[in-house]
């Protein structure tokens, strides 16, 4: 995802299909983006979330809202 972001590609990324996901894998692989340096901004413009499972969108969206700050429990 990271290399697409760079290079302004939007991502889909489709949630529904699984049992669930950890917390831990859920903040890594969206808070991470933050500590990577990708803006929030641009996570939010080019990265596209889809579940039916509208609670699984909003907790991605506070891993990317919080994912800059160290030592945080979401």
């Amino acid at each position: 995802m990271l290399p697409a972001l760079h290079a302004g590609e939007q991502v889909v990324v489709d949630l529904d299909g699984v049992r669930g996901y950890g917390s831990s894998f859920l903040e890594e692989a969206f808070g991470g983006l933050v500590r990577k340096g990708v803006t929030q901004s641009l996570i939010k413009r080019l990265v596209l979330l889809r579940s039916v499972d509208k609670s699984l969108i909003e907790e991605v969206e506070d891993y990317i809202e919080h994912g800059a700050e160290p030592d945080q429990d979401v």
